[in-house]
């Protein structure tokens, strides 16, 4: 089995603990689907969010989306070494869509049970998951981006908690925790507009049907 079919495997598994709180479904996904989603500008369409957000804040969305537009084609993701980590996740809250995963753990190693995927560093501009959410004509269009972080591994070396400019990150608790390891985490709703605010984990925009 190849590396990346490991990897795959695993993170199915990890992340099948989403089930625990929200409702899943994973339609096939043909390799004819793995075509460039339209560009959606829906970002700029709410204004109103965007002027309440502070310009660091602000600025920081604007060079997300710049350095992750490329991914507006799902197979520029994949080579970039992006794969489905979770079927489309859903909540009576919202979506969140398909999670594809890149770890950035350099001494991660799927086949052992404890190994953690990601490491304990921020970079703004390279996220560890991008979010997907399959149109009516079975085509996978970019919605949001999640960044994830070891949180021992942060806490080890920093005194804070990360930030995304001034939004602090989330630390789920152990019931609403997806994975098997303390983790910070955020989603960026920077592709479409989320009306429970742009850093909220669920997007009611985003579905699974």
């Amino acid at each position: 089995m190849s590396n990346s079919a490991k990897l795959a495997g695993c993170f199915s598994i990890i992340f099948l603990m989403f089930g625990c709180m929200a409702e899943t479904s994973e339609p096939s996904i043909q390799s004819d689907q793995l075509t460039e989603a339209s560009l959606d500008n829906d970002f700029y369409t709410y204004p109103l969010e965007n002027m309440r957000m502070d310009p660091g804040t602000l600025s920081m969305v604007a060079t997300l989306r710049a350095t992750t537009a490329k991914y507006h084609r799902i197979e520029v993701a994949m080579e970039d070494g992006y794969f489905q980590g979770t079927p489309c996740v859903s909540s009576p809250n919202g979506g969140m869509g398909y999670h594809y995963i890149r770890p950035d753990n350099p001494e991660f190693n799927p086949e052992e049970e404890n190994s953690i995927p990601f490491d304990g560093t921020f970079d703004p501009t390279m996220p560890e998951a991008i979010l997907y959410e399959m149109d009516k004509n079975g085509k996978m269009k970019l919605v949001g981006i999640e960044f994830i972080i070891d949180a021992e591994a942060w806490d080890a070396e920093n005194e804070m908690p990360p930030y995304f400019g001034m939004q602090e990150f989330d630390e789920p608790d152990e019931v609403h925790n997806p994975l098997p390891f303390r983790n910070y985490q955020i989603h960026v709703w920077a592709w479409k507009h989320n009306p429970s605010g742009i850093f909220t984990p669920f997007n009611p925009n985003v579905k699974c049907e």
